[in-house]
């Protein structure tokens, strides 16, 4: 259970801004892919979906996570976002799940995960884009 020192209520302003930040860590992710770096690509993605779900939160609850577990993100979404499906659900967990270790393990990030990850982090944020125009424009 997430505490309540571990929710920050922001205007739902603020969703505009994470959603741009999540449009371009797609787009990093989309370039990395290009290009065959498969690390870059996946950080990027996670990234992006962690931003989407940001921005999704926001602008819905007027709330995000200030917790220091990305997972906690889940619960507060499945709380307080009525358009936060199982789909987006087994979508943002699996990013987080990959988090730690695309980013400090030493093991590379194949291409089959950056490309799975990638798509991913794009359905999140078209999803997240949707939210945001639901409730604030």
């Amino acid at each position: 259970m997430i505490s309540r020192n571990d929710i920050r209520v922001v205007p739902r302003s603020y969703a505009r801004g994470a959603l741009l930040k999540a449009r371009e860590f797609v787009e990093i992710a989309d370039t990395a892919v290009s290009a065959s770096r498969w690390n870059g690509a996946g950080l990027a993605s996670i990234h992006a979906g962690i931003c989407a779900a940001d921005a999704a939160l926001i602008a819905a609850a007027g709330v995000r996570s200030a917790s220091k577990d990305h997972g906690a993100v889940l619960e507060l979404l499945r709380e307080r976002v009525i358009e936060f499906s199982s789909i987006q659900q087994r979508q943002l967990a699996g990013l987080l799940q990959k988090k730690n270790s695309v980013a400090y393990d030493q093991r590379l990030v194949t291409d089959v995960e950056a490309r799975q990850l990638f798509d991913q982090a794009q359905r999140l944020v078209a999803w997240a884009r949707d939210v945001v125009d639901a409730h604030i424009g």
